[in-house]
């Protein structure tokens, strides 16, 4: 009979690590498989939104907040008092009750909580949309940053092949004693220089794409390389529209603001706490004399005449005060980060056009003279390495131009809540719907 009751117990506890794993793993994050390939933006993005470890932290903590909305509006439990007899034993003075004790709420106080705890279920929901953009712009920013990065790497691999052909040039015009030994080490030199600068930004490259996997969430993914272009076209972008857009809609803007809501609703729970509940008994009393059976009923209340809640009225009051103030304040720094963004962008993309219109031809153009006017021995070696350097730095600077556009542009972008960037159309995140507020 033991061993039975034993194995029954064994099974049972079996049942239960299963059930209870199957929970766990039903309940914990996906997890993305290692694998090598080219991503897009798109990919990358997509990738992040389904992997990325704080989108199901932020789920998490919506569900907490609705777990504590559904507390506050439970009824208080009643409460079952059995009593203490008078006297041991069966003495004719003996006497025995019990009981039940209910709360009785007044002036909306429950529904007061309740409220206030929707309020923060509507903050998480908002929190939820701000750490959705936030990493869809630290996506974009690392993306665009390694792909300029790919880009000096074609660079310098173009640079490389010139110095190595001004270098043979140098050796046939050596050869042909129409050169000094100088000007042959001048160019070795410079490609040298050029070599180095390479082998850096291929370990730079491979740096970056750890980088991005890691903002990206799944930092056990292989990328091999990114897959995009610096040159896109990116839209202007409205003063006005854009300024009214980031400060009332943003998801900081509304998280202030239901911050603000919250705070007067627990103004007005704590005024009403000095409002007296009402507690309620009814019972059931034996005694040992006649009459036996006797019925309990009684009200009890507080009589608010010291405490009438006045420190935590005025605490609840100076907190409304508080989060106006600070909804001000994150107005302010986004109409700040706004405008620096913004003015970044419009620097970087007039840098960007001015190259791509005047200084990159012009510079592509200077060099190809020079180095055909090298090899018939009308330039000497100074003029050649100073046309290269100047070639090199223009392609160069122009990556970096094309670089900050985009990070300018992206972050123009995030405050937007702009999901296809940079030439889509703007596609906001629509707002979280309003808390529900259980049945009283």
């Amino acid at each position: 009979m033991y061993q039975r009751c034993g194995l029954r117990i064994v099974w049972f506890v079996l049942i239960g690590a299963v059930l209870t794993s199957r929970t766990v793993l039903a309940q914990a994050p996906l997890v993305a498989p290692a694998v090598e390939e080219q991503l897009t933006l798109e990919q990358c993005v997509n990738l992040a939104l389904e992997y990325h470890p704080q989108l199901f932290e932020g789920t998490a903590r919506i569900d907490e907040a609705r777990g504590g909305q559904v507390q506050a509006g439970l009824y208080p439990n009643p409460r079952l008092d059995s009593g203490n007899p008078q006297t041991i034993g069966r003495s004719p003075s003996s006497i025995y009750s019990f009981g039940f004790t209910q709360e009785i709420l007044r002036k909306g106080k429950r529904q007061l909580d309740v409220a206030a705890a929707g309020e923060g279920v509507r903050s998480t929901e908002w929190d939820l949309v701000r750490r959705r953009f936030e990493i869809i712009t630290a996506v974009r920013q690392d993306f665009y940053s390694t792909l300029s990065v790919q880009q000096r790497e074609a660079i310098l691999g173009t640079i490389l092949t010139l110095a190595k052909r001004s270098e043979k040039t140098s050796q046939d015009l050596f050869k042909a004693e129409q050169v000094s030994e100088t000007d042959l080490l001048l160019l070795r030199v410079e490609r040298q220089r050029a070599e180095a600068s390479l082998q850096s930004v291929q370990m730079l490259r491979k740096g970056r794409l750890k980088q991005l996997a890691a903002t990206m969430g799944v930092p056990q993914i292989r990328i091999d390389k990114v897959d995009g272009d610096l040159a896109i076209p990116i839209p202007e972008f409205d003063d006005a529209s854009v300024l009214n857009e980031v400060v009332s809609n943003s998801p900081f803007v509304q998280i202030a603001n239901i911050d603000v809501n919250r705070a007067m609703l627990l103004l007005q729970r704590a005024e009403l706490e000095p409002k007296p509940n009402f507690t309620v008994q009814g019972g059931y009393q034996f005694t040992q004399n006649a009459p036996h059976d006797q019925a309990l009923v009684g009200v009890y209340v507080d009589i608010p005449i010291w405490n009438r809640n006045q420190g935590n009225i005025m605490a609840a009051g100076a907190a409304v005060r508080r989060t106006v103030a600070m909804r001000d304040q994150v107005q302010n720094s986004l109409t700040r980060q706004l405008a620096d963004a913004i003015s970044r962008f419009r620097s970087a993309n007039e840098q960007v056009r001015k190259y791509e219109e005047g200084i990159l031809p012009d510079a592509k153009r200077t060099l190809t003279l020079v180095q055909s006017a090298y090899a018939r021995g009308q330039f000497d070696i100074s003029r050649l390495l100073q046309t290269q350097r100047s070639y090199f730095e223009a392609n160069l600077d122009y990556i970096n131009a094309q670089e900050s556009r985009l990070l300018s542009a992206s972050e123009v972008a995030g405050l937007l809540r702009l999901d296809q960037f940079p030439t889509g159309p703007a596609v906001a995140v629509p707002e979280p719907e309003p808390a529900k507020v259980p049945n009283m």
